[in-house]
């Protein structure tokens, strides 16, 4: 067990001890599994594969301002069928 904290350590780039608390909680699986999903993102980001955070920001407001739209139109012909 000492080998693979070290080694998951390693990979992270933290000390066994600091990373010990989460691997207590959590398991070594679900910390390895972070761990490398951390390590793919570190990856796409220096590679350029990212969405820039205005964009996103933008989508989040149309979907939810369609969401909002259709929310109303619906309520509109509830309102409808009640009067």
């Amino acid at each position: 067990m000492t080998a693979r904290l070290d080694r998951l350590a390693a990979r992270a780039e933290v000390s066994a001890e600091a990373i010990w608390n989460e691997v207590w909680l959590y398991g070594f699986q679900d910390i390895e599994e972070s761990v490398d999903a951390d390590l793919e993102a570190q990856e796409d980001i220096a590679a350029g594969r990212t969405i820039p955070h205005e964009e996103v920001m933008a989508q989040a407001r149309r979907n939810l301002e369609s969401n909002v739209r259709r929310e109303k139109n619906q309520a509109k012909a509830l309102a409808g069928l009640s009067g």
